[in-house]
């Protein structure tokens, strides 16, 4: 991928909360759990998403956003797939988005790229306490009352997100792609499910309001930035 100068490019970084509480079957389901994920991002956001997600210490991750304005979908559709992918357990990570410039990135190992949405992203991860779960850090010069209206509507995103059960979780990974509630039901669950049913934990995942919030950041993010 060919960077651009001064384009403002997403970099998100995470980990899993409570990793290193797992029992080792669990912990090693985790990280297919994780290499799947990047499958799916990649299929999914091919045009957004250039490299696959790099996975390292086992329970953490990253990667970059080519357009910031997709960055919340795409984080949680992979916080989505994580609070689907581990049975019996509430496993759940963190995220923090960054958004910036990007001085290089090394193809084979993402993780070890260099730039403002970079130590952004780092930055941002490193300030979440145990409130929140999602954060998002824009640069310096961009800082206003609608950049912390953002970071404000993402954590409200995440209040919900971390009561999402499994199968909640996975019905509002297909919502994010735009799946209709019968295409959930049909092409998204392996088991037979209604439509009825995914209407319900869509409902109890707080998509109605969920969806409003993506909207709304997708919408401003772009002013932002000309």
């Amino acid at each position: 991928m060919d960077l651009v100068k001064e384009k403002v490019y997403a970099v998100l970084t995470g980990d899993i909360v409570g990793s290193t509480k797992l029992p080792s079957t669990s912990r090693q389901t985790l990280q297919q759990v994780l290499y799947k994920a990047s499958e799916k991002i990649s299929h999914y956001f091919r045009n957004d998403v250039p490299y696959n997600m790099d996975v390292f210490r086992g329970d953490s991750w990253q990667f970059i956003v080519i357009d910031p304005s997709k960055s919340l979908r795409i984080g949680l559709f992979l916080r989505s797939l994580i609070r689907e992918g581990v049975d019996g357990m509430r496993v759940d990570t963190r995220i923090s988005i960054g958004m910036g410039t990007i001085s290089f990135i090394p193809e084979s190992n993402v993780s070890s790229g260099d730039g403002e949405a970079y130590r952004l992203s780092g930055e941002a991860l490193e300030k979440l306490n145990r409130a929140f779960r999602m954060k998002i850090e824009f640069p310096e010069h961009l800082q206003s009352d609608l950049t912390a209206a953002m970071d404000v509507i993402v954590k409200l995103i995440d209040l919900q997100a971390r009561h999402w059960t499994p199968h909640q979780a996975k019905a509002i990974s297909g919502a994010m792609l735009g799946f209709t509630q019968v295409e959930i039901a049909d092409r998204w669950f392996e088991k037979e499910i209604t439509q009825q049913a995914i209407a319900q934990h869509l409902d109890r995942a707080g998509w109605s309001t969920i969806e409003l919030g993506i909207d709304f950041f997708e919408t401003v993010i772009p002013r932002l930035f000309k």
